[in-house]
């Protein structure tokens, strides 16, 4: 292998075990049969609850109900196989939720990502233009609604507790330059612009005096043969 694709591997490999592992499930169903779905091995039970952040068993389990019945395909006749759970819990995993309300928004995540992704696929086979619009326009709110999602869970891992700060240069007529900053509720630069905007003092500062371009006061010189002028 090149250079190159030794540092991919190794960056995998790093992924690989920083990543939380996802929890293992074995499935035994019958058509018409319930579905039996066991874990794969007792690390297992702790993955899943992990997987959804909790340590209370019923709690893990009633989401990996509504994982069955909302992200994966099957139903009583033909239920989802036990490749079909497993990916979905891995998706779960993914998300990496930290409490029970992330956990429950993580399951609806995978569970709209499922949606999403089916009737796109309805969309690529539609034979005509009714059955276009109806899968396409489910497919775009759907895909919204992923996004408005994703912003619910980053804000709630914030809290609330951020905080932005604005940096501003206002530049006025004349060259002057304010530099500031915006902190929401403050009136700081309310302050600053009325100091750049007020009228300036005007001020008297002695100097060197020039000389008057008028010479009139100035003695002229006359001839002594001059007469006075007649009237």
């Amino acid at each position: 292998m090149s250079e190159e694709e030794k540092r991919e591997v190794e960056a995998f490999g790093d992924r690989e075990r920083t990543r939380p592992r996802a929890p293992c499930v074995k499935v035994k169903s019958g058509c018409g049969k319930p579905l039996d779905i066991g874990l794969a091995s007792a690390i297992d039970s702790v993955r899943l609850m992990s997987a959804f952040a909790t340590a209370d068993g019923g709690f893990a389990y009633l989401m990996l109900t509504g994982i069955l019945n909302a992200a994966c395909a099957g139903g009583p006749e033909n239920p989802p196989t036990e490749q079909d759970i497993n990916r979905a819990l891995a998706a779960v995993t993914g998300i990496g939720a930290r409490d029970e309300t992330e956990a429950m928004l993580a399951t609806q995540m995978v569970a709209t990502h499922f949606a999403a992704i089916t009737l796109l696929r309805r969309l690529k086979g539609a034979d005509n233009i009714q059955q276009q619009d109806s899968a396409g326009s489910l497919a775009a709110k759907l895909l919204r609604t992923y996004a408005v999602q994703m912003e619910a869970l980053q804000r709630y891992r914030g809290k609330g507790q951020q905080k932005v700060t604005v940096e501003h240069v206002h530049v006025y007529p004349g060259g002057q330059a304010i530099v500031g900053t915006v902190t929401p509720g403050g009136g700081g630069t309310e302050k600053s612009e009325e100091r750049a905007h007020a009228p300036r003092e005007i001020t008297h500062e002695r100097g060197t005096p020039m000389r008057s371009p008028d010479t009139g006061r100035e003695a002229m010189p006359i001839a002594r043969n001059a007469g006075k002028a007649a009237l």
